[in-house]
């Protein structure tokens, strides 16, 4: 089921080299289409993160077959960030 978010950025580290996503945050997006959520592994250094061929756009719908855990975590509000707990492997609100 499509939940009409918006496009999503997920790192190639999850898409290419099949690490577990860790973390996620949602901000504020200035483009049409762009649901505003940020999709990592935790394991991208700086150089990585500074380089956008490191990224790619994919659907709500592709992440959630990617990692099904997250499909919950997709509709909080712009401002929410979560980390995976590595004893638990569930998601946690992070309070910033």
């Amino acid at each position: 089921m499509e939940l009409n978010i918006g496009a999503i950025f997920i790192s190639n580290k999850i898409l290419i080299d099949n690490e577990i996503p860790s973390w996620m945050y949602r901000e504020e997006s200035d483009k049409d289409g762009d649901s505003g959520w940020r999709v990592f592994s935790g394991n991208e250094d700086d150089d990585y993160l500074d380089d956008p061929r490191n990224f790619k756009l994919i659907t709500s719908d592709q992440l959630i077959a990617i990692d099904d855990s997250l499909k919950s975590n997709l509709l909080a509000p712009i401002g929410s960030s979560f980390e995976r707990d590595d004893k638990t492997n569930k998601w946690e609100y992070l309070d910033e």
